[in-house]
């Protein structure tokens, strides 16, 4: 069977896709890059916003819209099983829905068995190479907060229900994708900063583990939501600054610069725990990249509200910003609000995302003239050169570099995206 897969959200997502791509090809079926050449065309689905799904919407039409004569089955799993089934189903007729808990709900799936309960939290991708030298892990699901806007606790599990793996099979796992040739492991999962919750352990207690292994990589960590970060952050900055192989790169979604709507969204915190958390990172690790999240125009939002988080990204000089328009989705209680009308989220995310650019600039420029310790990580933005994850996860674009090498480069230029220069050893 000719078999193949298609991605969308978060990396959480792109493992277990990467996953359930490994065990079809154990059992001797062979992934094609066309999903016209495919006897069977998986679509791993998001929830989190409402282009998320028009994606999803539109590629199952395209495969499930006959014309090629070839009866090809299509199975859609991922979150929206659970939140849209109906519109995958109107989508295309004939769809089989996998409430996807783990690969092994997917095996049963396809083998036609019914579903055998909650993800066992066992297998994991092995590194094959599928992301050049990138490893990515998931380590657990399921999240301790109970968001008004977030459907994907409705999907994969929140509310304090949280699963990770054992983390000496994470150790091992990440101990063989070393050895054969990553250098790059990202941790991933649906809160990162919640891993352990259910073992007696934590984040701290796993990346210390894996530091432990011989060889030279860099460690990515997840997302990490404010109010469970806050336990972890002091022993997270000592381990990095122990090891350089820790990218000084923190993913902290704040989602709102106000108090009053961090309130509505059911947030665990105030935007003053997000700052404090913010400058502690800064005050140990100058040039670190952080990132967080925004959401404009949440219902309750006004325009003081919205004022708030434009200054927030300003005052704390945020490196990265995934700006977010509010888009309802079905069976959350923000769902359910008064809406904030669409032009007013339009312009709301205009002028956010032209605010993040100008900050993201004011700090990349801070980088030229300096010279950074790095790893060649994948092609260059377009195709163009290649990119340099240096020691903070900032790209720097290369005209020339060797794939997977450890190098030194001089950056000459800066754009509010990534940085330019040349390798210089």
């Amino acid at each position: 069977m000719k078999f193949y897969v298609e991605t969308l959200g978060c990396w959480l997502n792109k493992a277990d896709s990467e996953l359930i791509a490994q065990r079809l090809e154990a059992a001797g079926h062979e992934r094609v890059g066309d999903p016209s050449q495919a006897d069977l065309v998986v679509l791993n689905t998001c929830a989190v916003r409402q282009e998320a799904e028009e994606s999803a919407v539109r590629f199952l039409r395209r495969v499930g819209g006959g014309g090629d004569g070839r009866g090809r089955r299509i199975v859609a799993s991922g979150c929206l099983v659970r939140v849209r089934p109906d519109r995958l189903r109107k989508a295309a007729p004939g769809v089989e829905l996998v409430d996807l808990r783990s690969v092994e709900e997917f095996e049963r799936a396809i083998a036609g068995n019914p579903p055998a309960g909650e993800r066992p939290m066992k297998a994991l991708p092995e590194f094959l190479g599928a992301r050049g030298h990138v490893h990515v892990v998931p380590i657990q699901v399921g999240c301790m907060g109970n968001c008004a806007f977030c459907a994907t606790k409705l999907a994969r599990g929140g509310g304090g229900w949280v699963r990770s793996y054992e983390l000496r099979d994470v150790v091992e796992n990440v101990r063989r994708a070393v050895q054969r040739g990553a250098r790059e492991i990202y941790l991933t999962g649906q809160e990162t900063s919640a891993y352990g919750r259910d073992k007696g352990y934590d984040l701290v207690d796993l990346l210390e583990a894996i530091l432990k292994i011989e060889g030279r990589f860099f460690v990515r960590m997840g997302m990490m939501e404010p109010l469970e970060l806050s336990g972890l952050l002091d022993r997270l900055i000592d381990v990095a600054r122990s090891d350089w192989r820790v990218y000084r790169f923190f993913h902290v979604p704040v989602q709102s610069g106000s108090d009053r709507v961090l309130r509505i969204m059911k947030r665990k915190y105030d935007a003053s725990l997000f700052r404090e958390e913010v400058l502690k990172i800064r005050n140990a690790f100058p040039d670190s990249t952080v990132a967080t999240d925004i959401i404009v125009g949440h219902p309750g939002e006004g325009e003081e509200d919205f004022q708030e988080s434009l200054k927030l990204i300003g005052e704390l000089g945020i490196d990265k910003v995934h700006v977010a328009r509010f888009s309802p989705r079905p069976g959350t209680e923000a769902a359910a609000m008064k809406q904030v009308p669409d032009p007013v989220k339009k312009a709301r995310s205009k002028l956010m995302s032209e605010e993040a650019l100008k900050v993201s600039l004011a700090r990349n420029l801070k980088f030229v003239g300096g010279t950074f310790n790095g790893v060649v990580s994948q092609p260059g933005y377009r195709g163009r050169g290649f990119m340099v994850r240096i020691g903070n996860y900032r790209p720097v674009i290369v005209e020339k570099a060797t794939p997977s090498a450890f190098v030194t480069v001089s950056v000459d230029g800066a754009t509010p995206i990534h940085l330019t220069g040349r390798v210089v050893e």
